[in-house]
């Protein structure tokens, strides 16, 4: 047996190391078949999931199509208004009865055997009924499949495939007040969605852009080039983020400061502070008239708070940074889409939201200088991942200097790996659980152990 081997049959529960000098995962939690099916039950198929944004699907009609771990989904606004999610399955031979990714319509129809179901997934027409099937047949019964459970958080719509467990409140507790914060960059408090979908498909494992969302550590090496763009032309491309200063050295210092937080359900933040000056400097800055209407709508103590930039981290698919929707979308072991979505904030003037977006396609755009750096390092992990005679990837950093708060959760540098500890942590509960899936039934079943 290969060293590979060892290591893809221990059980999961001796891939983590931690101590408190000492934090490590096996690598075999990236490349393992049998773990990775297991994942899209114990972790997709059992926790909350984001699946949409509502102002994606407006009006009665509307539906976005999307995936729960390797599930394909429809998530749909119903006549009545209330949002759907169902399984994208035909009840008859399992055909996806809806392939476009967003749209409007009054039914869903199987093009193989032309079955119809309404928006909100009840059956509307078995085809060729007459002759071919009972009268009595239970067409109530022959709906698309529900989701367990579907649940909004100021407009984030999440969903569950497991019928009990923590409320969608109960499983944001820790971070509500951070995803608070990024929607109330708005005056009014909301956001929308409306500028399209950008995707990236690389060749490695989803928890490394998980892991990733949240890295302070990885930036001032990987976007290099990004930084000789901002130290020559500043933010004439777009503001990007936080980053209002024209000075590298004063960017570079900043970095350094702020913290990363890591909290007990595996969510993160990494957390930079104001620029220098503050609120203050924001109002007398190019953006006044936007600092008018935050101070019209938010106490100085509020905007102290709201105005800090945040990488957040949802476990386990969603990240809400840099003006961005972000989602994880496992599709292999070692392939996996990222969603990246542009939000406008909703109260603000359209030129604001204009440089928003500017500089948003220069830094994540599909030609940009932010995400492609990015997925080639996850690529690039994927690679080095095939050398398994070497067991162990290092997530230590800053874990001599975390603090423990009062309230459980855990701080540390902006460059140290707190967050990517926290998901894994969760990780690592959840694929211990006991409740074994038919995932398990492999020849590798000892992984999942």
């Amino acid at each position: 047996m290969s060293t590979r081997d060892k290591h893809e049959t221990r059980p999961v529960a001796e891939m983590l190391v931690h101590s408190p000098t000492d934090f490590r995962v096996d690598g075999a939690i990236y490349t393992d078949q049998a773990l990775f099916a297991a994942e899209m039950d114990r972790i997709f198929g059992t926790t909350w999931v984001y699946v949409a944004h509502e102002s994606e699907v407006p009006q009665a009609g509307d539906y976005k199509t999307t995936q729960i771990g390797l599930r394909p989904v429809i998530v749909s606004r119903a006549s009545d208004g209330r949002i759907h999610v169902m399984l994208n399955r035909c009840r008859h031979r399992a055909g996806a009865v809806c392939r476009e990714s967003q749209g409007n319509t009054k039914l869903f129809t199987c093009k193989y055997h032309g079955w119809t179901y309404r928006v909100d997934g009840s059956l509307n027409a078995i085809s060729m009924r007459a002759g071919g099937y009972p009268s009595g047949v239970d067409a109530s019964s022959l709906g698309l499949q529900q989701v367990a459970r579907v649940e909004s958080y100021r407009g984030f719509i999440f969903a569950s495939m497991a019928l009990v467990g923590p409320s969608l409140t109960e499983h944001l507790a820790p971070v509500l007040p951070y995803l608070d914060h990024q929607i109330d960059h708005s005056p009014v408090g909301r956001i929308s969605v409306q500028r399209g979908t950008h995707r990236a498909l690389y060749q490695g494992n989803w928890k490394f852009q998980a892991e990733n969302s949240t890295d302070g550590y990885h930036g001032n090496f990987v976007h290099q080039s990004f930084w000789k763009i901002m130290g020559r032309f500043g933010n004439e491309g777009g503001q990007h983020g936080n980053y209002a200063e024209t000075d590298m050295a004063k960017i570079m210092q900043r970095r350094e400061e702020g913290r990363t937080l890591g909290f007990a359900n595996g969510h993160g933040i990494l957390e930079y502070p104001l620029p220098g000056g503050g609120l203050d400097a924001m109002r007398r800055g190019p953006h006044a008239h936007y600092m008018q209407l935050m101070d019209g709508a938010y106490t100085p103590e509020r905007l102290l708070k709201i105005m800090p930039q945040y990488n957040l981290w949802i476990f386990p698919n969603l990240g809400v940074l840099l003006d961005q929707i972000r989602v994880v979308q496992p599709l292999a072991v070692d392939r996996t889409e990222v969603t990246l979505q542009f939000y406008d904030l909703d109260g603000v003037p359209e030129a604001y939201n204009q440089e928003r977006f500017d500089g948003y396609e220069r830094f994540f755009g599909p030609a940009s200088f932010g995400s492609p750096d990015d997925v080639e390092m996850f690529a690039m992990n994927q690679v080095g991942l095939q050398a398994g005679e070497m067991q162990w990837l290092r997530l230590d950093r800053g874990l001599q200097r975390e603090q423990i708060l009062p309230d459980g959760t855990r701080q540390g540098h902006p460059s140290d790996e707190t967050p990517q500890r926290a998901f894994h942590r969760k990780w690592f509960e959840l694929m211990a659980a006991a409740n074994a899936s038919h995932a398990c039934e492999t020849s590798t079943k000892e992984a999942c152990a």
